[in-house]
């Protein structure tokens, strides 16, 4: 979500490039936008928050979910574990967006508890820190424990993240592509991926509705992201052999694509098995579109199919 204030009206050149579904997706998350120059976090976590429970669905009755807490050396954390209670032999980890800033357990909820519906795999989606109460590489660190954590010899596990949690997703498949308990795949939604290769030049879609390049500026340096040759940086400071099944997901008209083309770039290089998917017109964030919007709906639809096929 971006940001800024509300736009009273859309900048023209994107007005074209959406149909009528997802202009009026922009325009209800907009009207939640705040202005960050001068906000608190707080403040930008409420409106944020606002949004999320807008969007949010009704979880099906056969899903089961169940708080619970994992205590490591460094700290405590939250996780929630959603099951069907049938016979599954997968388990998928989801670590949510929000730019290391905002979201939690419950923004992507109703998404967590639909994958587990229609998948079968039962999901935990945990509760990381976020900046700026922490800092860089602290999420990171909080992800690939909560990997070891979960992960169990016996049964599969998948690895999904949208947006930042698409970062910490891709920072886990690469840190543990050489050991023996790897994930089986990894699902990548619009993730920030390019670190210092964003600051090289304006991005194409630099003021697109619901993320702006401003907009990443500002979560990248409030949580104290490396600009250059850091964990975040993924495609450079990282060779990808050994990376695991991968469906990469960008949407079209976010000014994270550049980086999606970048990191597929690099996969194939590696001989990765990868399946690229764009959503084409759809925004940053489109996954809270998948009811109001028949495109976001059939890239969502996509992702499940992945996932069953890979579990």
């Amino acid at each position: 979500m971006t940001l800024r204030k509300q736009r009273l009206k859309m900048i023209p050149k994107y007005e074209k490039l959406f149909d009528d579904e997802i202009k009026e997706f922009i325009r209800i998350s907009e009207t939640f936008a705040q202005e960050y120059v001068g906000n608190s976090v707080e403040d930008i976590r409420q409106s944020y928050n606002e949004m999320v429970k807008h969007f949010r669905q009704v979880r099906s009755s056969s899903v089961q979910v169940e708080d619970k807490k994992v205590a490591f050396k460094e700290r405590s954390l939250i996780y929630r574990q959603y099951s069907k209670g049938t016979d599954n032999k997968t388990d998928l980890i989801y670590f949510h967006g929000g730019g290391f800033v905002v979201g939690g357990l419950e923004s992507h909820d109703d998404i967590c508890a639909e994958i587990c519906e229609s998948t079968g795999c039962d999901v935990f989606s945990l509760d990381y820190s976020l900046a700026p109460e922490v800092k860089y590489p602290e999420f990171f660190l909080d992800a690939i424990r909560f990997y070891y954590f979960i992960k169990n010899p016996e049964r599969r596990l998948i690895l999904v993240g949208d947006s930042a949690g698409g970062t910490l997703a891709g920072f886990v498949a690469n840190k543990v592509r050489n050991v023996s308990i790897r994930p089986e795949a990894q699902v990548l939604i619009y993730p920030d991926l390019a670190g210092e290769i964003s600051r090289a030049h304006k991005r194409k879609f630099y003021d697109a509705p619901l993320l702006t390049q401003d907009d990443i500026d500002f979560y990248h340096k409030c949580a104290g992201l490396p600009l250059k040759m850091g964990l975040h940086d993924l495609i450079r400071n990282f060779d990808n052999d050994n990376m695991p099944k991968t469906l990469l997901v960008s949407a079209e008209i976010d000014p994270l694509a550049e980086d999606c083309q970048n990191y597929l770039g690099s996969l194939k290089k590696h001989g990765c098995d990868i399946t690229f998917l764009e959503g084409e017109g759809l925004p940053h964030g489109f996954l809270r579109a998948r009811h109001l919007s028949k495109k976001a709906k059939l890239v969502f639809d996509e992702i499940i199919k992945f996932i069953v096929q890979a579990k």
